[in-house]
């Protein structure tokens, strides 16, 4: 079966620059449950209007219900849901794991496909994947690990392979929500990643192209190539649609070419300078200069302020003077060359401007007076879906369930802070098991949040090793009620071994989770595990919960992002003067909220939760738990103490 060409439509308008140019299947939004609500997107009444247009030239449809849902918002969004589903929609996109077998059961015929912001990062997550058709890949894979994925799960995959890169993996970013109640999480970012650190753009992404890779790609064995770009121009998905679908059939011809003349045109459209990113280990993916649309370059200004031309340029275009003070823009009133003044000029003319430049400006072309028109694509053969009634998705019943007993659960970062948690009366420390005196630790283990396959093995192994080698005293030390004498306990960062883990460890599930509503504590429960709900939840969406036995952050800097780059800065200040720690976790790097996170005295409103976790990245673990525990006994910690401090979501939460 040939490869699935699926291309981004954020607007009615894109959907037939998608469709004229070759898609095999589209994706979009039409409800406020989706990762671009930013985006123009679709309402239901003209879903079905959209669909017809699609099946009837042999395209896919996908809907994007591809963000975090609270509890209260479960009865809408599942309706929405089925109301998708009865205008003959053939999959859609969701970011939770849990919701796949209930959905799928549900609805039998339509395609479940998990979203990039599940955080798919290894081979073992396929055990939680029950319901699921479809998974997208993160874009920090390797080519080595997509084949491997596809080898060892035998899931149909599906890769980016054109668009924005973000630099945070997807569902693990929490520094627009934190900056500002704007949370990529709910479909809401505001890009704080394109914004100046350190007086750079340190955090912005080049956009990804990987059309001259798609042999590559197809041999690897992925069921489907994605294009980002919902809050693009039908323009741009019209052109990016194209260079994919001609470099796509070529391969598939046995005459394997790039559209050069599709390609400079989608350059030329938007782009933020394109790299081959981590699939095909691009060692610098970051445009550090600016954020904004590159276009085509056309050469650097020469002493006698003449351009010799890479691309060729007209009278009417407009271009971006990249200056050492800045970027600049005009539009072109005049050209001359050879002293005479001309309408057009080509690839290798050397050319005087007549627009604001100096000695080593950079110019771009960043608009053509003429764009191209290009043929439709011969449609596909059309797509007959039965008609559909409504049905409804059945929500399971959650029992109300109190907290099973007080806990105190601390991440640290320093074997020092191992002891002084467990001074302070702190009943289960942990500390990562790649950490390299974990082994000589008191304390309990922490499994990171990303993990390629061999860094999952890694951690099973240290986890083996570290219960040999526990002292005699080991469970005094960390005051631990064992269910059984085989158990252990371990916090857990990544979903992907809790299959594994549940057999033999009582699994504390970090907030790197996103468990977000009762569905997802059900799910996670089938395994034994207590989850640290996530820290965009407030304090009323918290108590919403009918089974309370979660645990909630309370103290310590909550992890902004995490990434693949390895950024060599210690901390980012930004244009306000605000500065986010960095840390190295294990392979990858993370960026930290500027203040940490405390709730102290709040820690009462908790009614019915009575566990809290502090994530102790700053030190003084054995000082800020005796605190906490104060107030627990009635005291209550004062205002100059709480100083410098954040509650976070706990009052305002996210959109």
């Amino acid at each position: 079966m040939k490869v699935e060409i699926l291309s981004p439509v954020g607007s009615p308008k894109s959907l037939k620059s998608a469709v004229e140019n070759g898609a095999d299947a589209i994706y979009f939004g039409v409800s406020k449950f989706n990762a671009r609500r930013r985006a123009e997107n679709f309402n239901f009444e003209e879903l079905r209007d959209a669909v017809e247009y699609a099946h009837d030239n042999g395209v896919r449809v996908y809907i994007t219900f591809n963000i975090l849902i609270k509890n209260h918002e479960l009865p809408e969004f599942f309706d929405n849901i089925s109301d998708a589903y009865s205008r003959g929609i053939d999959g859609i996109i969701i970011q939770h794991i849990s919701f796949a077998r209930m959905l799928k059961d549900a609805f039998p015929d339509l395609r479940i496909h998990i979203s990039t912001q599940a955080g798919i990062t290894n081979t073992y997550y396929s055990d939680v994947l029950s319901g699921a058709d479809r998974v997208t890949l993160p874009r920090e894979f390797s080519l080595a690990q997509v084949r491997d994925f596809v080898l060892k799960t035998g899931i149909n995959t599906e890769v980016f392979v054109h668009g924005a890169l973000c630099f945070c993996y997807s569902g693990q970013c929490l520094f627009s929500s934190f900056l500002g109640g704007r949370s990529g999480n709910r479909g809401v970012c505001a890009q704080p990643c394109r914004r100046r650190y350190n007086n750079s753009y340190l955090l912005s992404a080049k956009d990804l192209c990987l059309a001259g890779r798609i042999p590559e790609i197809i041999e690897s064995g992925v069921s489907a190539l994605k294009i980002e770009g919902r809050l693009r121009s039908p323009r741009y998905t019209a052109l990016a649609t194209r260079v994919y679908r001609l470099s796509v059939d070529s391969f598939y011809a046995g005459t394997f070419c790039l559209p050069e003349r599709e390609l400079k045109e989608l350059a030329l459209e938007f782009n933020r300078e394109f790299t081959e990113g981590y699939m095909f280990g691009a060692q610098e993916i970051i445009s550090s200069e600016s954020p904004k649309n590159r276009g085509v370059f056309l050469g650097v200004i020469e002493e006698d302020t003449t351009l010799k031309l890479s691309e060729n340029l007209s009278v009417g275009d407009g271009v971006g003077i990249w200056t050492k003070d800045g970027i600049d823009g005009a539009v072109i009133k005049q050209i001359e060359k050879g002293g005479k003044s001309v309408a057009y000029a080509d690839t290798g003319d050397t050319i005087k401007l007549f627009i604001r430049v100096e000695e080593g400006d950079r110019i771009y072309k960043t608009s053509s007076k003429k764009k191209t028109q290009y043929a439709p694509v011969k449609p596909k053969p059309k797509i007959i879906m039965p008609r559909r009634s409504m049905q409804r998705v059945l929500i399971p019943t959650i029992e109300n369930t109190e907290s099973n007993g007080m806990e105190i659960l601390a991440k640290v970062y320093s074997k020092e802070d191992v002891k002084g948690a467990l001074n302070a009366g702190a009943n289960s420390v942990f500390y990562s098991v790649f950490a390299p005196d974990f082994q000589e630790s008191n304390a309990l283990p922490y499994i990171p949040r990303i993990l390629s396959d061999s860094d999952a093995k890694d951690a099973i192994r240290n986890l083996s090793s570290k219960k040999k080698a526990l002292p005699n005293n080991y469970h005094t030390l960390s005051t631990i009620k064992k269910l059984d004498n085989s158990e252990e306990l371990v916090l857990l960062g990544n979903m992907g071994l809790i299959s594994v883990l549940s057999n033999t460890h009582t699994v504390y599930l970090d907030y790197s989770a996103n468990v977000f509503n009762d569905i997802d504590m059900a799910f996670v429960k089938r395994y034994g595990a207590i989850p640290i709900v996530s820290p965009e939840l407030n304090l009323s969406e918290m108590l919403e919960f009918k089974d309370k036995n979660f645990a909630v952050l309370v103290h310590g800097r909550p992890v902004l992002m995490s990434t693949k780059y390895p950024l060599e800065e210690s901390s980012l200040r930004d244009d306000k003067g605000f500065i986010f720690p960095v840390r190295r976790e294990h392979n990858y790097t993370q960026i930290l909220n500027s203040l940490p996170l405390g709730f102290f005295n709040d820690i009462t409103k908790l009614r019915g939760i009575s566990k809290i976790f502090f994530d102790l990245s700053d030190g003084n673990a054995e000082r800020i738990i005796r605190q906490y525990k104060e107030v627990l006994n009635g005291k209550t910690v004062k205002k100059s103490a709480r100083r410098k401090h954040t509650r976070g979501h706990f009052s305002r939460g996210v959109e």
